[in-house]
């Protein structure tokens, strides 16, 4: 009987390879990216491509099963060829995806990111956190969450330079993993919008009210309208100028070289 080749990936399985393979691995990675802008210079799948990237060079050196990259999640943009997913929707959904991996006999699930979001991880969190706290049945389950962002020294220092988005990291890791869909024309914001993205990541968007701070003191609450600035056009948030393939390297490697040393210290 034939084999998959890549006997970690999960897509590429049969029903009686994996019942196999569970037998003895008991980790699964799950990653996800997100569909959305990446400046003119990087596709829109920019996010999905690294988290997957990464998940499978942990799931080969870490001998664990990683399974198909979730690509729909929330990004909170609205350019052309951004998908935002409530964020209410993907935490039920990513904690059904859990739940079936769970069924099958995994007992260390590792969400994988390849985006980040304040309102997105928000929510997978508090959504994971939730099941784990009302369903007994998974008390030996353990399910983490990580960004590939965090695995890496480069990234972080970089994040410091206010390089957070399409910047010389993304765009970097980019030419390493898929350098045929990086466009060779750099295009920024006007630089008034410029700067305030980089000197704040959250300033993409607006609102029209402030949410209260006082909590449960204060009577009533607004609900505020938000949405994306409709001054900005481009989306990068950093710089992307100096982008290599060597960078790229650095950083995937670190990322990796992290998640692995991570899941095997158990």
């Amino acid at each position: 009987m034939a084999k998959a080749k890549r006997g970690y990936v999960l897509a590429e399985m049969t029903v009686d390879e994996l019942r196999g393979a569970l037998r003895s691995i008991k980790t699964l990675l799950l990653p996800m990216g997100c569909t959305e802008q990446h400046g003119y210079h990087l596709p829109l799948n920019t996010d999905t491509l690294t988290a997957e990237y990464v998940a499978h060079e942990v799931a080969r050196k870490a001998g664990c099963i990683v399974a198909p990259v979730v690509p729909y999640t929330f990004s909170g943009g609205e350019l052309p060829g951004t998908v935002n997913i409530s964020t209410q929707v993907l935490g039920l959904y990513v904690r059904d995806i859990c739940r079936s991996f769970a069924e099958m006999g995994f007992k260390r699930i590792v969400l994988v990111l390849g985006h980040g979001g304040s309102e997105n991880l928000r929510d997978i969190q508090e959504s994971l956190k939730m099941f784990l706290r009302l369903e007994k049945a998974y008390s030996d389950l353990t399910i983490e969450v990580a960004g590939i962002w965090s695995m890496s020294p480069t990234w972080l220092e970089s994040m410091k330079a206010h390089n957070y988005h399409a910047d010389i990291i993304e765009t970097s890791m980019i030419m390493y993993i898929r350098p045929d869909l990086v466009r060779k024309k750099y295009v920024l914001d006007k630089p008034a919008v410029h700067k305030q993205l980089i000197n704040d990541p959250d300033s993409y968007q607006v609102s029209d009210a402030k949410m209260g701070s006082k909590g449960l003191l204060e009577s009533f609450m607004r609900i505020p309208h938000i949405s994306q600035r409709p001054d900005m056009h481009v989306g990068v948030m950093g710089n992307p100028a100096g982008a290599n393939k060597a960078i790229g390297k650095k950083v995937l490697d670190e990322a990796i070289n992290g998640f692995v040393k991570h899941l095997k210290k158990g």
